[in-house]
């Protein structure tokens, strides 16, 4: 962010604008603008190891990816208000998120390639709610049963890792971020 000052007016207009390119998931130190980089969220499962990835990725394929399980480890509940990731790789390009329930699906779905003719035993996630752009809260020392999903298409050579999850979130009336980490490797043959 610049020096230069910003009206009351266009700082809500760039945070409304912030909220609404967000679309799911993160309590104290000033980043400017009015949002504070959060620490009331822990991220929890696979992908907060490295374990996620796909092999035999193929240019033009599409993958979903979740992000970590969410456990609120403060003392205040927060409202998740939207999330995204801050490093796609060459190659990648970013479709949407959705949030989902682990009460709607059938668990914690880590990732899948999206195909035209899916197997049996493969489970769409299009067929169950999506919470993407509704606020939810996870109450004190709680884990979310709540759920994140990044849709990413394969344009190109990937020879980086996909990283950084970012929860955007709500606390005592203070907005916040916070960067959870995660990692999603996209392997080409």
């Amino acid at each position: 962010m610049s020096s230069t000052r910003t009206s009351g007016r266009g700082r809500a207009l760039s945070l409304a604008v912030a909220a609404l390119l967000a679309c799911a998931t993160g309590c104290a130190g000033s980043t400017g603008g009015g949002v504070a980089t959060g620490t009331a969220l822990q991220g929890e499962g696979p992908t907060t190891t490295g374990a996620i990835g796909f092999s035999d990725v193929k240019v033009g394929g599409i993958y979903r990816m979740a992000f970590p399980l969410t456990r609120n480890i403060s003392k205040q509940a927060v409202s998740v208000t939207g999330v995204k990731l801050l490093n796609i790789p060459a190659g990648g390009k970013l479709l949407g998120y959705s949030v989902y329930s682990v009460k709607d699906t059938p668990g914690y779905r880590l990732g899948y390639q999206e195909t035209a003719h899916p197997t049996a035993g493969d489970v769409d996630l299009d067929k169950y709610p999506n919470y993407a752009g509704h606020p939810y809260t996870i109450k004190p020392g709680v884990l979310s049963d709540k759920y994140a999903v990044v849709r990413l298409k394969v344009t190109a050579k990937v020879t980086k890792p996909v990283t950084g999850c970012e929860a955007d979130y709500t606390q005592a009336g203070r907005t916040y971020h916070q960067t959870l980490t995660c990692r999603f490797q996209l392997d080409m043959a």
